[in-house]
């Protein structure tokens, strides 16, 4: 991964920190621990009282809502273009003697078992999405960090010799990492939008644009994402459940396009749901679904790389 990607990477965890603190104080100062409940009372009172002055520590307590949810989509969209960009590295890589990858292997792994764990407590926590991800994010620093791809040092390989575990070659360590896609595509299609539901009623329309020139964007992106997503069904439909023979590893190239596609669909939609949407956002919804068309019910994905704007 280069340098400016791990960067970004860094920019979303420190926020992600900073604003989760913030948050903390700010509960800590208004009292006793707010529940889920009781975030939707207040943002109820503040749809009340658009019309009135808005008590400062609400407003605060809103800009850090909305600044904790874009870390949380930023995050997922950013791990997800790092994970099909390293499935696309480890695809290229030689298969030749010598060559061996466990030790990144093994943070793959340890990525696949973070997320599965996330997904398995996820339905004993009260909070929505966006809270418990903060949360656990905190703990587990490397929840959604994607490892680079790189080979073992003679030193590493010597560890997994005396180990006595067997060498993960480059064809190993794809299935490796499609596994981790498939996990991925789990914790994304699991996201119920909660922070949404719970912000929208500060919001007179579905997302609040930081430029109020650009909802006629907005309706154009909805629209085109509206267009694809219901051609993208009809393709599923009669393709006989994608997802199960993805699972099976018998897919083929078709099959992988549908599958990214499905992935970077869901994506768009989640961002368009935000509490907020920037100009630069809805720019890289726009990109990503321009990469995606549908010609004579087939359907093809340009290839691309599109950091998320945080």
């Amino acid at each position: 991964m280069d340098g400016g990607a791990c960067l970004m990477i860094e920019v979303v965890v420190t926020c992600l920190k900073h604003s989760y603190l913030a948050l903390a104080g700010f509960l800590q100062l208004k009292g006793p621990p707010l529940r889920s409940t009781a975030i939707r009372k207040t943002s109820f009172q503040l749809r009340r009282s658009r019309k009135f002055d808005v008590d400062p520590s609400v407003m605060f307590f809103r800009e850090v809502q909305s600044d904790l949810e874009m870390v949380y989509v930023g995050q997922a969209c950013l791990s997800w273009e790092f994970l099909h960009w390293q499935h696309q590295k480890a695809l290229e890589l030689p298969e030749c003697e010598g060559r061996q990858y466990n030790q990144v292997a093994g943070e793959f792994q340890q990525l696949q078992v973070l997320v599965q764990r996330f997904l398995e407590d996820e339905p004993f926590l009260r909070g929505p999405r966006v809270q418990n991800y903060v949360q656990n994010r905190c703990v587990f620093r490397k929840l959604l960090q994607v490892p680079a791809i790189k080979e073992d040092c003679f030193k590493e390989k010597k560890k997994e010799r005396i180990r006595g575990n067997n060498a993960i070659t480059s064809g190993m360590l794809v299935q490796i990492i499609e596994e981790v896609m498939r996990t991925l595509w789990e914790f994304i299609k699991a996201d119920k939008d909660e922070a949404d539901t719970i912000l929208k009623g500060f919001l007179r329309t579905p997302a609040e644009l930081h430029d109020p020139t650009d909802l006629e964007i907005l309706r154009k992106v909805q629209a085109d994402l509206q267009k694809k997503e219901k051609k993208l069904r009809d393709l599923l439909r009669t393709g006989n459940c994608l997802v199960k023979r993805f699972q099976k590893h018998k897919e083929n190239r078709s099959d992988l396009v549908l599958f990214f596609s499905q992935v970077d669909m869901k994506l768009v939609s989640r961002v368009l749901k935000m509490s907020r949407v920037t100009s630069d956002q809805l720019l890289w919804c726009h990109k990503k679904l321009s990469k995606i068309t549908f010609t004579n019910r087939k359907i093809y994905r340009e290839p691309s790389f599109l950091l998320f704007p945080c």
